[in-house]
């Protein structure tokens, strides 16, 4: 797969992909002789995590929506509970961008330890 470039492959990790097969459940009746699910993890999900972003930043600029929230006791005094969610999506989706680079493996160790923890955690009220 890596060779005929069907997959695009990180440089510091393996190039497989595992497959497991098993017996079609005799409680469900199937149409088709073939039945397959696919569980993926890989850096594209990157580009949806940004485009989330891009529409809560829409909907909090024009405050849309945001009234209900206000009325509970949890928001009554502000929203920054949604800005910080909004920071843990931005800095995953960050670290999926820097997972597609050769220098990853260095990517928390490199200068500043500070410089490089995502900035949810430095934040993060709970976080020890």
């Amino acid at each position: 797969i890596r060779e005929r470039k069907l997959a695009k492959f990180i440089r510091w990790g393996p190039a497989s992909i595992q497959v497991a097969l098993s017996r079609q459940s005799p409680y469900i009746t199937h149409t088709h002789k073939v039945n397959g699910l696919m569980l993926a993890n890989h850096t594209s999900i990157c580009q949806l995590f940004d485009r989330c972003v891009k529409q809560y930043d829409k909907l909090r600029s024009r405050n849309a929506f945001l009234e209900n929230y206000r009325q509970e006791a949890m928001f009554s005094d502000s929203l920054d509970e949604f800005d910080h969610a909004r920071e843990v999506v931005v800095s995953l989706s960050d670290e999926y961008k820097a997972a597609e680079s050769e220098d990853y493996i260095k990517w928390g160790l490199m200068g500043d330890q500070e410089a490089h923890i995502p900035s949810s955690h430095a934040s993060d009220r709970r976080m020890p």
